[in-house]
Formats: C-alpha cells, sequence, structure tokens
C-alpha cells in the first residue's frame, strides 16, 4: 500500500497594514475624552465604517488623521502613535497628513471649473500614474471638464470631490458621510463606486456614517465610537447590530469603476496636463486682478469718483472763495496752480482711496469668508495647495498694484473733469492755458515736485496694503453662518476706511 505524503503549503507572508493606530486619545479643550487608548489596524483596499452618535467624536478623528492644521486648536490633547507606509508619527506633536479628505459638504472651489478641480489637486500631489488619473476622470462620465461646479447636481459635486481626493494621491481617504443628502439609488451607487476604487487603487479607506444601510455590504469592518467606554470597537457589519449597539449608547448619482473599465470618457482626455505653481498663481493673480482691478465696473466706478473730483474742485473753487469779481480773473492762474496741486496731491489720492478701499474690502471679506464657511481653506490644506500664497498672495498684491493703476486712471477723469469745467466757466479760453496753469507746479523740475508724487505713492500704496490686510483678516475669522460673512463685510469696510483716512492724515502731515 503506497502512501502520499501531505505536506502543507507554506503560508503566505502577513499583509503590512496600511494604516495602525496605538493608544489613541484625545481630550476636548473642557477636559471631556471622546476616545481613549484606542488602536486598530487598516490593511491595503479595506474599507472600514466608522459609526456613532452624533457629536461623539468621529468626524474630530478623520480631521486628525488627516492633518488638517485647525483639527485639534484650541486646548485639544492628542496622544497616541501612528504608522503609514513605513512612517511613524507621534500623533501628540506631529501632523500626519497621510489622509485626502472627502468632505462632507464637498468643499469645491466654486470659482473653478470641474476641471480645474481636479487638476489642481493633481498638480500638487507627488505625479500619479495613468491609472490613477484615469480613475478619477471615470468617475466623471456626465461632468464635462469645463463645467462649473455650481451648475452640477449634489451627486455630481460629490463625485468630482471624491476624484480630486483621490487625485491628491493620500495613502488612505476619508469621507465624511458622503452619502448625506442623497437618495437610496445615489447612495447605493456611491458605496459600489468607493469598493471599486479601493480594491482597484489598494488605498484603504474609513468613512465616517450615520445612515450604514447603503454602505454596509461594502464594507469589511465597522468601527463603533462608544461613548461610555470611549472606544473605538468592532461590531459586526450588520444594520440589526449596529442600531442596537447605538440605541445603547448615549447621544453625543455616482458611478461604480469597474475594475475592467475602459479608457476615460473622451471628453476629459488630455484635459489633466500637468502644470506648475506660477500657473495657479497667475490664475487666482488674475482672477483678483480683475475683481478687485480691472472689470469695467470697477474702472467706471473709479473714474466716476475721479471725475466728480474734478468738476467740484474747479466750480466751487471759482466760484465760493474770498475773492469775487474782478478779482477772480486777476487770480485766474495763481487760483489754477493751487487747485491743480490740491487735487493730484490731496483730493484725488483721498477720494480714490476710500473708493477702492471700501469696495475691494467688501469684496475681499465676502469671498474669503465664503471661502472659510465653506471649508475650502482646509480643502486646499489637504490637498497640498498653498491657500496663503494662492489666495491671500494675490489679494493683497492686486490691492497693491491695483490702487496704483486705479489712481492713475482717478487722475486722468479727475484731469478730464477739470479742464471741461474751466471752458464752462472760462469759454473760448485756450485749453494750454489751463494745463500751462494746472500743472505748473508739476512741470517745474524741482525736487519737491518729486517729492510730493512719492508721497502720493506712498499714501496709496499703504492706505491699499494695510486696508487690504485688514480685510483678509477678518475675512480668515470662523464663520459659522451666512449671517456671519455680512457682518464681516460691514466690520471690513470700516476697518479699512479708517486705516485709509489715518495714513493720508499721517502722510499728509509728514508731507506739508
Amino acid at each position: 500500500m503506497s502512501a502520499v505524503a501531505a505536506v502543507d503549503a507554506p503560508s503566505a507572508p502577513p499583509v503590512e497594514p496600511t494604516l495602525s493606530i496605538r493608544n489613541l486619545t484625545i481630550t476636548a479643550p473642557g477636559g471631556a475624552v471622546l476616545v481613549e487608548d484606542a488602536s486598530f489596524d487598516i490593511g491595503p483596499g479595506e474599507i472600514v465604517l466608522l459609526v456613532g452618535p452624533s457629536g461623539s467624536g468621529k468626524t474630530t478623528i478623520i480631521n486628525l488623521l488627516s492633518g488638517l492644521p485647525d483639527a485639534l486648536s484650541g486646548g485639544w490633547k492628542v496622544t497616541g502613535t501612528m504608522r503609514c507606509e513605513g512612517r511613524d508619527f507621534d500623533l501628540a506633536s506631529d501632523r500626519s497628513e497621510i489622509g485626502g479628505l472627502v468632505f462632507q459638504q464637498n468643499a469645491l472651489f466654486d470659482d473653478l471649473s470641474t476641471g480645474e478641480n481636479l487638476r489642481i489637486a493633481a498638480d500638487h500631489a507627488p505625479p500619479q500614474d495613468t491609472e490613477m488619473r484615469d480613475c478619477a476622470v471615470s468617475l466623471l462620465p456626465d461632468v464635462g471638464p469645463d463645467k462649473l461646479v455650481s451648475s452640477c447636481s449634489g451627486g455630481q459635486r460629490q463625485r468630482v470631490a471624491i476624484a480630486r481626493t483621490l487625485l491628491a494621491n493620500r495613502p488612505v481617504l476619508f469621507l465624511d458621510e458622503p452619502n448625506s443628502g442623497l437618495d437610496i439609488r445615489s447612495s447605493r451607487a456611491l458605496a459600489s463606486m468607493v469598493r471599486d476604487i479601493c480594491r482597484r487603487m489598494g488605498k484603504p479607506a474609513v468613512i465616517v456614517a450615520h445612515h450604514v444601510e447603503d454602505l454596509l455590504p461594502m464594507a469589511d469592518r465597522v468601527l463603533l465610537l462608544d461613548t461610555r467606554t470611549r472606544e473605538l470597537r468592532a461590531v459586526a457589519p450588520d444594520a440589526d447590530v449596529i442600531q442596537r449597539e447605538m440605541m445603547g449608547l448615549a447621544p453625543g448619482a455616482a458611478r461604480s469603476v469597474a475594475e475592467g473599465d475602459e479608457e476615460p470618457d473622451g471628453a476629459w482626455a488630455g484635459r489633466l496636463p500637468r502644470a506648475g505653481r506660477l500657473h495657479w498663481f497667475a490664475r487666482y493673480f488674475g482672477e483678483y486682478f480683475w475683481v478687485l482691478c480691472a472689470s469695467p465696473l470697477m474702472l467706471m466706478y473709479v473714474a466716476l469718483g475721479g471725475a466728480i473730483v474734478g468738476f467740484v474742485e474747479i466750480w466751487f473753487g471759482f466760484n465760493y472763495h474770498s475773492f469775487g469779481g474782478y478779482l477772480k480773473s486777476l487770480l485766474h492762474d495763481e487760483t489754477l496752480v493751487g487747485l491743480g496741486f490740491i487735487q493730484v496731491t490731496v483730493a484725488v489720492p483721498l477720494i480714490t482711496s476710500i473708493l477702492v478701499v471700501a469696495r475691494n474690502n467688501a469684496i475681499i471679506a465676502a469671498d474669503l469668508g465664503n471661502r472659510v464657511l465653506s471649508s475650502q481653506f482646509r480643502a486646499m490644506h489637504n490637498l497640498r495647495v498653498p491657500s496663503n500664497v494662492y489666495l491671500i498672495g494675490s489679494v493683497l498684491l492686486n490691492m497693491v498694484l491695483g490702487s496704483v493703476v486705479l489712481m492713475a486712471v482717478a487722475m486722468a477723469t479727475a484731469g478730464w473733469a477739470s479742464l471741461q469745467t474751466w471752458h464752462l466757466l472760462f469759454p473760448g479760453q485756450a485749453s494750454e492755458l489751463w494745463r500751462e496753469n494746472f500743472f505748473r507746479t508739476f512741470l517745474s523740475g524741482e525736487a519737491q515736485v518729486y517729492r510730493d508724487l512719492m508721497y502720493v505713492l506712498i499714501k496709496t500704496v499703504l492706505s491699499a496694503g494695510f486696508a487690504g490686510l485688514a480685510g483678509v483678516l477678518i475675512g480668515l475669522r470662523k464663520k459659522t453662518s451666512v449671517v456671519a460673512i455680512n457682518y464681516a463685510v460691514a466690520e471690513s469696510i470700516v476697518a479699512g476706511v479708517s486705516i485709509t483716512l489715518f495714513i493720508h492724515a499721517a502722510v499728509g502731515i509728514a508731507q506739508f
């Protein structure tokens, strides 16, 4: 009788987790402990649902692991360690930044097209392979790259946000209630899409969810944040089990991406070329240059202000002074000299600076306030996009450079209005007489002339720069509602105009 020796097949080497958390403890500023001594691992391509009562700290955990700068500011305390793709982090002191976060409200950049939302993420991420880009754009078969974010449906926005986060090329995906606001069909399609992305790209995902029924079929594990024991513990991926566990705790249009998908939709072909940081700075600089300086409405606004100053100064300067009658003609030349000097050095710079600062500070506070309220700054940080350079730098640079350009426009229209008003008062006089006297001080070539013009430039630049900085700081403050943005707009106007008046007064005292 022969015997066949059974030989045990060699076991496969264990797969190292993509993410390992050890002894995580998070304490709120008031001393309440959200989670204590939690440890868990997440493997490549694994999908984990994070569930728990509202306000228990689920979003806080994923914000922490995503490395958002304001995630745990203001007195929060964190201890624990994390290991991800061979890198070790001390969560008490290190910002992890290992997670790409899909925000609950998407936090799309609504001043960019859908294609630009994807491109800016890709351009600030480590180089991606073609498969990742194809996977990202394959989520958007019904969304063209030139489509405005505002014209996208809720499901389309969700898919754009996921595609953008995927292109950020972080090791782990975090999704904060991705199915909130979606109907059953869209929610199930979203679950299928996330599952296929994770399997295809080998990236694990942690999904914060309250409505888990449509997400459970694709979940590998479920972690419950227990508000009684303050631990993260595994529970069975069963809707009834989860509901039973949750009841015992205190309250505190997508498309599946199958493995065999073909080339992305033709509308996206070649629409994600890499571009450097200079391209994106120029993109934002151009946007703010148009809004704050070069738009036709802004040019007409400043030109009208200059024209009114020119008319008022000449009309009242000749008709309402201490001299009258025949002395009006005798003092004509000297009056023109004085009016021209005051218009160029005091009147036009002051009025134009006030007009520019009042309008632009309102725009700055509203724009930045909206970005704060819609989490766009947090999204930029998560996508490695330098918001301080692209947004704040562009705003301040445009305030300074734009104020000089707009001052020149106001000076030109004020001079033209002055000439036309002078013709009304002294018909038949040659324009050369007006030019010779009105600009006599500045045509003399004396050193004092250049000093006076330099003071004009200093007043213009300082008032625009400091007033713009005030608008930026007010706009960047935390906003909790549209009403808060409205208050910020009013505060920004008052602060900007006050700064402008102070600077013009201080420089004027030094000048004269």
